[in-house]
């Protein structure tokens, strides 16, 4: 049987490119880069050309990236770094659980917290920021890319608003690095949180970026790697797939992405073409993630349907570990319960070819047509 993986975004393949170069590095370099004699000094050779290779893709500088072991992670630093009881933050409603659980966890002692809600299109607005702000306010931390819906929010203005006001900025960038170009000269973040299995690289490694003047804390304690904030030996063959992945992701982005983007249209098109009653949510979304509505068809039967059909999409977030429940990005986007059961979320990658697209929503249009009491 045939089988289509139409789930990107909660993780993607590894691409082969890479993968043998982390079997390479695996199998000839094991030294601690902490040590002084060659074999560790090869480690420490490849770690700095991994963290050269993704500062390159974010046009900044080398030492602004430090590595932790997952997007999660450097969530959580960044957060828990800088924030103190006393402090005011301000976040979204639909972040990622590692930002919401470390706000829930913050608030507990002592931070206060402002969840703005994104409008109805998916975005969180600069001007629901600026609503928010307050004398104590110390940190604005809002999602690049949501990873349910795929809409992009608009990163550079609120980031520059805070710079203005001397409030430091944190974004999720985990859904849109290697999806969508990231300039740190032009957008004036402070703080960045990138994850390497999001664009082809391996589970187990991830970055903060921390622009050079903004001082944090450590979280973890230990033998003072990566300057003192991310303490433990180095995870080497991970890094090195990490910054070769940053580094692939970066050639012919554009291409990719409009390649991404045309594979979605004839997607689209077919099920129109079909008669499928559905609706898309979010607005100004990246290439290839698609969140749609089928009325009076249960997401996860539809989602477990289509599994025996050999295709594999998603019924919201794979992020809160074999959950089942209805989408709380949908909700807070204004969507009633009853239509947000009804959503699946598709994220096609640069893997993905027209007859991937033309299977997938063939499987769709089958099972659909039959609930929905569409004559083929």
């Amino acid at each position: 049987m045939k089988n289509i993986y139409c789930d990107i975004s909660a993780t993607t393949p590894l691409s082969v490119e890479v993968a043998e170069y982390m079997h390479q590095i695996q199998m000839k370099v094991f030294g601690n880069p902490s040590s002084i004699h060659r074999f560790g000094q090869e480690s420490k050779a490849i770690l700095e050309k991994s963290r050269r290779q993704i500062s390159t893709a974010l046009n900044c500088s080398p030492g602004e990236i430090y590595f932790t072991g997952c997007g999660s992670e450097s969530n959580n630093m960044a957060l828990q770094a800088l924030l103190k009881p006393g402090d005011h933050v301000i976040s979204s409603s639909y972040e990622h659980p590692a930002i919401l659980k470390t706000l829930d966890y913050l608030e507990s002692n002592g931070v206060t917290v402002s969840r703005i809600k994104p409008n109805s299109n998916g975005i969180v607005t600069c001007q629901s920021v600026e609503t928010a702000i307050k004398e104590n306010t110390r940190l604005v931390s809002i999602m690049f890319v949501n990873n349910e819906v795929g809409t992009i929010n608009p990163i550079e203005e609120i980031s520059l608003y805070c710079r203005d006001n001397n409030i430091l900025f944190h974004t999720d960038a985990v859904q849109a690095f290697g999806k969508i170009p990231i300039d740190m000269t032009e957008i004036p973040v402070d703080l960045l949180s990138l994850s390497a299995h999001k664009l082809y690289g391996p589970k187990g490694v991830g970055a903060l970026f921390i622009r050079n003047g903004t001082g944090i804390d450590p979280i973890l304690f230990g033998g003072g790697q990566e300057k003192n904030l991310r303490p433990g030996t180095e995870n080497i063959p991970g890094i090195a797939a990490f910054g070769l992945a940053a580094e692939l992701s970066q050639q012919n982005l554009s291409d990719i992405a409009h390649q991404i983007k045309n594979l979605t249209d004839q997607f689209l098109d077919i099920l129109k073409e079909n008669g499928l009653d559905f609706s898309q949510n979010g607005k100004n979304t990246i290439p290839g993630v698609i969140n749609l509505t089928f009325p009076n068809v249960d997401a996860q039967t539809l989602v477990m349907s289509l599994d025996m059909a050999g295709v594999a999409v998603s019924a919201g977030s794979a992020c809160s570990a074999g959950t089942v429940k209805v989408s709380g990005t949908l909700v807070e986007m204004g969507l009633n319960r009853e239509a947000a059961a009804c959503s699946i979320r598709i994220s096609f990658g640069k893997y993905h070819t027209i007859e991937d697209i033309e299977f997938v929503a063939g499987k769709i249009c089958d099972i659909i047509s039959k609930r929905q009491g569409i004559n083929g």
